[in-house]
Parts: C-alpha cells; sequence; structure tokens
C-alpha cells in the first residue's frame, strides 16, 4: 500500500508543472505562454515553464480511487502541496514540493481507516501509517525540470527510495517544442521506472485571451508492450502568470496487481 501511495501522489506533479506568487492576470516582464504568429484563423501560441527563483505556490488536491472485484478498495484523500522555485541554472530550474498536510478516508479488505496528518493519533491505523510517512512530510521533495517539462533528477527524503515511487518524471506533461494552435497535437513516449512506458498525446483544445487549455490522453504499456492501463485529462493555464489554474485527471489503471478507477483534481488556493 505504501507503494501504491507514492505512485498515486506522483500524478499530482501535473500541477508543479509552472508556479508563480503573482496574482492571476497581473503584468509580468514575461509571459509563460506567447502568442508568435496569428495567420486569422487562430492564434499560435509557444508554451514553455519560465517561473523566477522564489516563485511559490499553495495547491489543493482531491483524489478519488476504488476498485472493484475480489479485492474491494475505496480512498478519499484531499491534501495541501506547497511548491516553490529554488534554483535555476540555465533552462533547468529546482522545484520542492512539501505535502503539509494529507487528510484520507480508505476501506479495504473489509478495514477501515481514517488518516489526518494534522491529527494522527485519531486512528489506530492512522498512527501508523503517520510513522511510515513523517518524515516523506516532515521534508520537501525536489525535482530538477527545464522549461519544456522535461525532468533530469529527483529527489526523495530521508530514507525513501524514489524507486518505491515509480517514475515521477512520466506524471509531468512534456511540452511541445514549437508553437501550437487550437487543435494541435503532440505526442510523447516517457519510460517508467520499473514498469514499462506512458504513452501520452496533448492536444490544444482552446486558446483565449487569458487561458490555454490542454487535453491529454494516453495509456501505459509494460516492457513486453502490454497494457496496463488508460488515461485522459484536462488542464488550464493562465497564459500571463503560467498558473494551472484547474486540472483534472481520470485514470483506469493496473498498480499492485489490482485494477483501480482514479480521479484527481487539483487548483491553487
Amino acid at each position: 500500500m505504501k507503494k501504491l501511495f507514492f505512485v498515486l501522489l506522483g500524478v499530482s506533479l501535473l500541477s508543479t508543472q509552472s508556479c508563480k506568487n503573482a496574482p492571476e492576470g497581473s503584468p509580468s516582464d514575461e509571459q509563460s505562454i506567447e502568442t508568435v504568429s496569428s495567420d486569422g484563423i487562430g492564434d499560435k501560441v509557444l508554451i514553455r515553464l519560465k517561473p523566477k527563483v522564489g516563485d511559490s505556490q499553495n495547491t489543493l488536491m482531491t483524489m478519488n480511487v476504488s476498485s472493484e472485484g475480489d479485492q474491494k478498495m475505496s480512498m478519499d484523500m484531499v491534501a495541501k502541496v506547497d511548491v516553490n522555485i529554488s534554483e535555476k541554472v540555465e533552462d533547468v530550474y529546482t522545484y520542492n514540493m512539501n505535502y503539509k498536510s494529507i487528510k484520507m478516508d480508505m476501506s479495504a479488505g473489509g478495514m477501515e481507516m481514517k488518516y489526518d496528518s494534522e491529527n494522527p493519533g485519531s486512528d489506530p491505523m492512522g498512527s501508523m501509517m503517520h510513522e511510515q510517512f513523517k518524515t516523506f512530510l516532515d521534508k520537501p521533495m525536489s525535482m530538477k525540470m527545464n522549461d519544456r517539462g522535461m525532468i533530469s533528477d529527483f529527489v526523495m527524503p530521508g530514507n525513501i527510495d524514489v524507486r518505491q515511487a515509480g517514475d515521477f518524471g512520466s506524471f509531468s506533461i512534456p511540452l511541445p517544442e514549437g508553437p501550437v494552435g487550437e487543435g494541435d497535437s503532440w505526442e510523447a513516449t516517457r519510460p517508467m521506472q520499473g514498469t514499462g512506458n506512458m504513452n501520452m498525446k496533448m492536444t490544444v483544445n482552446k486558446i483565449t485571451a487569458n487561458d490555454v487549455v490542454i487535453d491529454t490522453d494516453g495509456d501505459l504499456t509494460d516492457s513486453s508492450g502490454a497494457n496496463l492501463g488508460k488515461f485522459t485529462g484536462s488542464y488550464t493555464l493562465d497564459r500571463n502568470s503560467g498558473l494551472t489554474k484547474d486540472g483534472t485527471m481520470n485514470m483506469d489503471i493496473i498498480a499492485e496487481g489490482q485494477k483501480l478507477k482514479m480521479k484527481l483534481n487539483f487548483k491553487p488556493q
């Protein structure tokens, strides 16, 4: 369950694609999403991550997970995540992510469990989980990601092995090489450590004066090419600040031998 928990938390990296403490719509020296051409039919925009060192964002993430069959389980979770930018070297940024609080209701194998990181002693099983994850909660994770969303390094706190969490880089959204307009798509295949590949397709759904809406879909395959699941999602970026204003992902996956349905939503607080 610990490994599954980390794998699911990895999806929340979608919300760290860009973060900024400037209010939405405020002036900026340089837009994260710039119009580079207009042909009378629609704009073409160049999407890049351009946070500044010191930028920060508080994100609220909600997650619902359920499985059917012989091993029924359900989990509802609400997490508060702080993200900040601590360093920039050329086009590579260092992101620090700290889960400030996690609340979870879980039912599995006929057992009920409640966990609240701010009140871990309220449930015996919750106390046991808190002992496992307190290092994870007390210290931030860090990753290095370039302006196109490519992750080159990921460091977990304490003695937590990043391999326990799956390949977090596979949960970031790769950005296109060049300008894109409404209806344009691009694809990427990401290796998932110890699992296989994540095959992703991104499509620009809508471009407005303030936002860009990007839809994503794809599947997961093991090293032999067998299908392990599929996903669909959509997220909205603020053109000026680069903030992910709202994002939702739906996944049907197999994790630790279980078929799972997951819905994840995240938005800045």
